[in-house]
């Protein structure tokens, strides 16, 4: 936990934990070669997703600078190096984010140096948005903090970018019983996003980040965006999805992740489909109907 002075008083701020800081730059962060030439043109030059073709693109391109990178596969929710690198490598199902496994290896890791650094910018940003609001500094300039707001920022990226070892699938896995995760997809309430079929959320208005309208997963017909194993089904029930209206489920059991994960690859269809960006647009919005 970190302690931040707010004018007089001295309030906690939760942390979650990073592997590497950022020097403080007024301008902000200038990413590598590689990514302006592959990168910037959805993400944006500054990482805040306001890329020249986003407009273009549903869903949105990712913010670096104010979301959370939705892949983790970390017990703590926040992605790895291992795990941008895996998004970049493979892309995306069903979304714009296509495989950039044509990079080379040292590409990649430039890429994966740059989501990370504009994540930093981003918590930075937020931190002197927040001592500018209650009084500390008087604009959000980092040449105004002191030696000790300074620490703090530090350990605030240092902490918010780290990730916890890889969450592990539970010890025990015997054969699910998909009769009782049928009936766990109904009391977990995933049929209110997923719907009753699991074909995602028809006739279901969903708002996601910055008033977005979202489109729950089509659990039958569409490739999952995060793997297609029953442990990659059990991470995210487990874990949720950063930043998106997908929850964690902490209170399962073992046995009952490993039902609800049986259940869940019971649903799919062998043949999956995918949607250009106008079709995932107008499904989100209600303008498409549920087709066999």
């Amino acid at each position: 936990m970190l302690i931040l002075r707010r004018g007089n008083t001295w309030v906690p701020i939760l942390l979650a934990f990073s592997n590497c800081l950022i020097a403080l730059h007024a301008d902000g962060y200038e990413p590598s070669k590689t990514y302006r030439n592959f990168c910037a043109s959805c993400h944006g030059e500054k990482g805040d997703g306001a890329g020249k073709a986003s407009r273009y693109l549903y869903p949105k391109a990712r913010s670096f600078i104010d979301s959370p990178i939705q892949f983790a596969t970390a017990a703590n929710g926040i992605a790895s190096e291992h795990d941008i690198t895996e998004v970049i490598r493979k892309g995306i199902p069903n979304s714009s984010m296509s495989s950039w496994k044509i990079l080379t290896q040292q590409q990649i890791k430039e890429l994966v140096k740059d989501v990370l650094a504009f994540q930093r910018e981003g918590i930075k940003r937020q931190y002197l948005d927040l001592l500018t609001n209650d009084g500390t500094i008087n604009s959000p300039n980092e040449e105004l903090l002191s030696n000790e707001l300074k620490m703090q920022l530090e350990q605030l990226q240092f902490q918010r970018t780290t990730s916890s070892p890889k969450w592990e699938p539970p010890n025990s896995m015997a054969a699910g019983d998909a009769d009782n995760g049928k009936s766990l997809y109904q009391s977990q309430n995933c049929h209110k996003c997923h719907g009753i079929d699991g074909r995602g959320s028809y006739g279901i208005d969903l708002i996601g980040e910055f008033g977005f309208p979202v489109f729950a997963r089509d659990l039958v017909t569409e490739h999952y965006k995060y793997g297609d194993t029953a442990t990659d089904y059990m991470r995210i029930i487990r874990l949720g999805i950063p930043g998106t209206k997908m929850p964690a489920s902490t209170t399962l059991t073992d046995g009952q992740l490993i039902d609800l994960a049986e259940y869940i690859s019971t649903l799919r269809s062998p043949q999956s489909r995918g949607l250009t960006n106008a079709q995932r647009y107008q499904r989100a919005i209600g303008q498409t109907s549920k087709k066999p």
